[in-house]
């Protein structure tokens, strides 16, 4: 997501923090801890080449977005790409899932992934739930290594608040029910002439202590004004204090948008753009002037590259790592940021059109080493070079 400076101010200060794990988030350039180097930028090739399957299996680790990838795609490209992934699997290739998707908990994920036929290795759940990285997950941990008690939760589904209370943080406001369901201060949509008056919905969640927002699917203007109040109401009563600090304002992911599905009109092959969960704190910082800053706790923020390169946390060498995604500014950025070789799949976000804009321009920050139509194709090579 690219905001523009002065609205997203990038990953916030401290980082994120494994639940159990704290890791201390480095300034750029600086050593992570002893004997830890800092994070390498990558180098790209100017034009991404498609992978054969020798080249595709070099690497130790690999790193799969899940949205475009291995679902919200066609029901054969999701097998084609579980089979990828269950092919590394049985080649005792280290595999994780890193989502910005906050809808969901990490072990929700997980059992998703099985429906799919991905087969994990003989593991408790625990340790499969370790080897998926949800933006849920990246911002509980956050909010508890920052001792923030009491979020305004802005979602449409439990998964973040199942996160929260996974970490310890039980006592949140937020716009559904523990149960998913809409909560009544936000059965209305309207800012005003529908349900209770946005003052009255106000009172209820005035000891908020930062707002959060999840990738909500039924984003309002309710929603977005009680957000906006919230921090207003903050500045109006603390403003004038000597260490007044700003709420904290806080997205699951910075992504601009997303795909909810594939169609046809008029003939032509059509994806059904979503909005992203960047855009939607985008859209709560510009009602400030200037546009209030906010904090990215997904790909491609610095703070979890951080926390996958951890020797405390995940531990990931990202010189033998792969990323596999969908999305340019997410996942090309966030492997290439983080020294990874990277994989693009054009099955779900990114166009070949918007590809090949990119590389026009120069910008090998958002150039993958690698491209194929869908993850699949990487076997379909290995066949052809059989025949």
């Amino acid at each position: 997501f690219q905001a523009p400076r002065g609205r997203h101010c990038g990953p916030p200060v401290g980082g994120v923090a494994a639940l159990k794990m704290p890791v201390r988030v480095a300034a750029p350039g600086e050593a992570r801890a002893s004997g830890e180097a800092p994070l390498k930028r990558a180098k790209t090739p100017k034009k991404p080449s498609q992978p054969t399957w020798e080249e595709f299996r070099k690497f130790e680790t690999y790193i799969f977005d899940c949205d475009g990838v291995i679902w919200g795609v066609a029901p054969k490209t999701t097998k084609r790409s579980v089979a990828v992934v269950n092919r590394l699997l049985a080649l005792g290739k280290r595999v994780m899932f890193v989502t910005n998707n906050s809808n969901k908990s990490r072990l929700d994920f997980v059992k998703e992934l099985e429906s799919k036929g991905v087969r994990f290795p003989s593991v408790s759940d625990t340790d499969k739930e370790n080897m998926m990285v949800s933006a849920a997950y990246t911002t509980a941990c956050y909010l508890a290594r920052e001792g923030l008690k009491r979020p305004f939760v802005i979602t449409s589904d439990r998964g973040l608040l199942d996160e929260l209370k996974a970490v310890g943080i039980t006592d949140y406001r937020a716009t559904v029910t523990d149960t998913g369901k809409p909560h009544p201060d936000f059965e209305s949509s309207a800012m005003r002439g529908d349900g209770p008056d946005l003052d009255e919905t106000l009172q209820h969640f005035l000891d908020a202590d930062c707002v959060v927002v999840g990738w909500d699917m039924s984003l309002s203007s309710r929603k977005i004004a009680t957000a906006v109040n919230l921090m207003k109401y903050h500045d109006e009563v603390h403003g004038d204090e000597r260490n007044f600090k700003p709420m904290p304002f806080i997205a699951c992911s910075g992504d601009a948008g997303g795909v909810l599905k594939s169609t046809t009109i008029d003939g032509r092959s059509f994806k059904v753009a979503a909005v992203g969960n960047g855009a939607m704190a985008e859209a709560i910082g510009r009602c400030f002037d200037p546009p209030r800053c906010w904090m990215d706790m997904g790909k491609p923020s610095d703070s979890l590259l951080e926390l996958l390169a951890s020797h405390a946390a995940y531990n990931v060498d990202m010189s033998t790592a792969l990323m596999v995604g969908d999305t340019l500014a997410t996942d090309i950025v966030f492997g290439n940021k983080g020294g990874m070789s990277t994989l693009l799949v054009l099955s779900g976000v990114t166009s070949k059109r918007e590809l090949d804009v990119a590389a026009g321009a120069g910008d090998n920050m958002r150039i993958p080493t690698f491209v194929l139509d869908e993850l699949g194709d990487v076997e379909a090579d290995e066949q052809q070079q059989k025949e």
